[in-house]
């Protein structure tokens, strides 16, 4: 039956879940730190100090270092780095996109002024419940 005691049930269903989902996202973040701690700086060091390129360990498996790295752009230099991989001849890695949440709000914004949205666009409103903070 739907009345305002059972609309009431839900929003406060929508609530401890969010609180939930909160707590567990910030659980992740630091479960996230401790892993990226001992994966990237105290077991390599360990395994430094020890003079230990891989080891076995029964219930855990092998753990050994591999090397990688961190790459991005800098800021400002999206043109150079696309002209540094055309020079390159990898042309293939290079992609026109555009900012899916700036699209969101354009086409959010057209819809409201009653524009016409091309066919090109998949467009789905849908309409959801939010819980703005209790005072």
């Amino acid at each position: 039956m739907a009345d305002l005691n059972t609309l009431r049930a839900l929003c406060a269903k929508m609530q401890g879940l969010q609180t939930e989902k909160d707590t567990l996202e910030e659980s992740l973040k630091t479960t996230n730190a401790s892993i990226d701690e001992l994966r990237l700086k105290l077991i390599p060091e360990m395994m430094d100090q020890i003079e230990v390129k891989n080891a076995t360990f029964p219930g855990i498996g092998r753990v050994q270092l591999a090397g990688d790295l961190y790459c991005s752009t800098k800021a400002g230099k999206k043109d150079d780095a696309m002209q540094w991989l055309r020079d390159m001849e990898m042309d293939g890695m290079i992609s026109e996109t555009y900012n899916a949440s700036s699209m969101k709000a354009l086409v959010r914004r057209l819809i409201e002024q009653g524009a016409e949205i091309p066919e090109c666009l998949n467009v789905t409103p849908f309409i959801r419940a939010s819980i703005v903070k209790a005072a």
